[in-house]
């Protein structure tokens, strides 16, 4: 009986062993290629998953701006190479979204100008790669989604499933920013709105954007000084339209917490 046992246990080891092997990839087959975090991050598995949506608007750009680019992080698996090696990324098609469309809203993968962009350089694991997103006259009306994956080729095959695609949202107007994010939503500013912030921004010439986030909470007092700058701003703004409070895009009224 015991003998059973044994062989039992050493069989479920064994499945359990090629489970993880099939799920994660030893990556010792051939060389792979997947989406992470920031090489000051990747050692830390609560950020596996970071910036893998990027908001953006051009709103806060000057009028000439018609292009701009966003980044993501992306690792060879498998160890360094001597040798330039080339990756390829391609669209995914999101249903019941407005999908960006190449040439129109961002600069196709293969256009001539990024021929060097899509590149693991030798004695390297990682690279920055580049989104060139365009200021197409549509995004003043509409925000479009830009869902990218890994495609296998020559150099490369797709890594862990879960690391295989980034996604952009872009527009040409107010978006809400990462970091208003559903914590900042309870607690904070209240539910995002286009009137809100735009509001935000006109009363107190910061643009309300990820970058002044990221430095209002960094100080709990310095959240809990705008948190009561920006319902005295409203107070003063309802008090001198009497009956006609601010109410935002959907008619609701504008409040903070």
């Amino acid at each position: 009986m015991r003998m059973k046992q044994i062989f039992t246990m050493a069989m479920f080891a064994t499945l359990l062993a090629a489970c993880k092997k099939d799920q994660y990839y030893l990556y010792n087959d051939i060389a792979r290629i997947q989406f992470g975090p920031a090489p000051n991050r990747i050692y830390q598995t609560s950020f596996d998953l970071a910036d893998t949506v990027k908001p953006y608007t051009f709103y806060y750009e000057p009028a000439g701006t018609s292009q701009d680019t966003v980044f993501f992080d992306i690792y060879a698996i498998g160890g360094v190479s001597d040798k330039d090696r080339p990756f390829a990324l391609e669209q995914i098609m999101l249903e019941e979204a407005t999908n960006a469309e190449p040439g129109v809203h961002y600069k196709p993968f293969s256009d001539p100008s990024l021929k060097d962009a899509y590149v693991i350089r030798a004695g390297e694991v990682h690279t920055s790669v580049p989104i060139v997103l365009l200021r197409d006259a549509s995004l003043k009306d509409e925000s479009v989604k830009l869902q990218i994956t890994v495609k296998p080729n020559e150099s490369f095959q797709p890594g862990e499933k879960t690391k295989l695609w980034r996604r952009v949202d872009f527009s040409d107007r107010l978006s809400q920013p990462g970091l208003w994010n559903a914590t900042a939503t309870q607690y904070y500013w209240g539910k995002y709105s286009m009137t809100k912030h735009a509001f935000m921004i006109e009363k107190t010439g910061e643009k309300w954007n990820d970058e002044f986030l990221a430095l209002v909470n960094t100080d709990y007092a310095m959240i809990s000084f705008w948190r009561l700058k920006l319902k005295t701003l409203l107070t003063d703004y309802n008090n001198a339209h009497p009956g006609e409070p601010l109410t935002d895009e959907s008619g609701e009224p504008v409040i903070f917490p």
